[in-house]
């Protein structure tokens, strides 16, 4: 069965992968019309930031709030889709993310997809939080579990995941 699938992107944490992702994003989008919606999401309107996604079709949304649980919070609320995908900052979407999602079998609440396990390791040391990974989560969990804590900002998604994992959700790890 195929799910209607938001995914979210907060501009503020993928700034450096967001050129690389929008021309894919696009590719998608056109692809599969009605099934995904692309949210780029920023605290503030940035020219630069706007003429980009304009350039690849799709919409800036400015969600003024301070840290990327809430801006994720309040963008899940005006969306439609059963699925929420949330790109990791550091990996970005992984490749054929959305060809794997519709071939698995209908027993997940959650996925998390993983980059191949020696890819990125040594540069994780660089980052502040650990890695989480893209998560893909059923809109019935994150609601259950209130959504991101607003008060987190880059670590609003592995808070998110430690929740699921504590409520007993089937996750799923997807690497590569």
């Amino acid at each position: 069965m195929m799910h209607r699938t938001c995914i979210i992107i907060d501009a503020c944490l993928m700034a450096t992968w967001l050129p690389r992702q929008l021309p894919g994003l696009r590719h998608l989008h056109r692809q599969h019309v009605g099934q995904l919606d692309i949210h780029v999401v920023s605290e503030s309107n940035q020219p630069r930031l706007r003429a980009l996604s304009r350039r690849f079709g799709l919409a800036l949304e400015v969600v003024p709030e301070p840290t990327a649980g809430a801006r994720g919070n309040r963008v899940v609320q005006s969306t439609q889709g059963d699925l929420l995908l949330f790109p990791s900052p550091q990996y970005g979407l992984p490749p054929q993310w959305l060809a794997r999602l519709a071939t698995l079998p209908d027993d997940w609440d959650a996925l998390l997809f993983t980059p191949p396990a020696d890819a990125w390791r040594p540069l994780q040391r660089f980052w502040r939080t650990p890695v989480t990974g893209t998560l893909c989560v059923r809109r019935d969990w994150f609601e259950r579990l209130g959504g991101f804590d607003p008060t987190l900002d880059s670590e609003a998604p592995q808070d998110l995941l430690a929740r699921l994992r504590a409520c007993h959700a089937r996750i799923q790890t997807l690497s590569g």
